[in-house]
């Protein structure tokens, strides 16, 4: 079973392709932003190795992480950031591995989807048969953002600073998804890929 790696930038529309994926074209789809945020829940490894690391200032009221007080922490320090991405980043792709496994043995699904914004700088190679990008022009991105996320300019470049250049993906990924004008438009662009798969 084939799976691919649904990558892209913030306001590029990822959600709507995977939802695409899985609503139209019987695609099975892991989030690993949602493995992680598990794994980061109280009991569970990273949330142990974080607490231990940052200590218990980072902790709301009921004990688990309050991922905004971690953010803080790490945003703009290099190696803070980077002792975090060891404490969660391995321990995702290992649950990746067990979920991808679980869906191939369940028979239900005609392949799997998996999305995650940092698919290229993981080293996501070895699980993903292609990497598909989800490409939106940056004027159209920023606006996405600023209307759903309530984001202002500034926090809009400071998102798009962070974030690969789009060369980077055209370079590394099979397939670009052109998602600029309709979702109809997306849905064509899907249907014929996976018709030749």
């Amino acid at each position: 079973m084939k799976v691919y790696g649904i990558t892209g930038g913030a306001g590029t529309g990822k959600s709507e392709v995977i939802k695409m994926l899985q609503e139209n074209f019987g695609g099975c789809v892991i989030m690993s932003d949602e493995v992680a945020r598990e794994l980061m829940q109280k009991g569970n490894i990273s949330y142990q190795l974080i607490v231990e690391y940052f200590g218990r200032d980072i902790l709301m009221d009921d004990g688990e992480i309050d991922r905004k007080k971690l953010a803080d922490h790490v945003f703009n320090n290099k190696e803070a950031l980077e002792k975090l991405n060891s404490m969660t980043h391995p321990y995702v792709k290992d649950e990746i591995r067990k979920l991808i496994a679980e869906a191939e043995a369940s028979g239900e699904c005609r392949f799997v989807a998996l999305e995650s914004a940092i698919l290229l700088e993981c080293g996501y190679e070895d699980i993903c048969d292609e990497f598909w990008y989800v490409y939106t022009k940056p004027e159209i991105r920023r606006q996405r953002m600023k209307e759903t996320r309530n984001y202002s300019d500034e926090k809009v470049d400071s998102v798009m600073r962070n974030q690969q250049p789009d060369e980077v993906f055209f370079e590394q990924c099979s397939f670009v998804i052109k998602n600029n004008t309709t979702l109809s438009d997306v849905y064509a662009q899907l249907k014929e890929k996976l018709a030749q798969q």
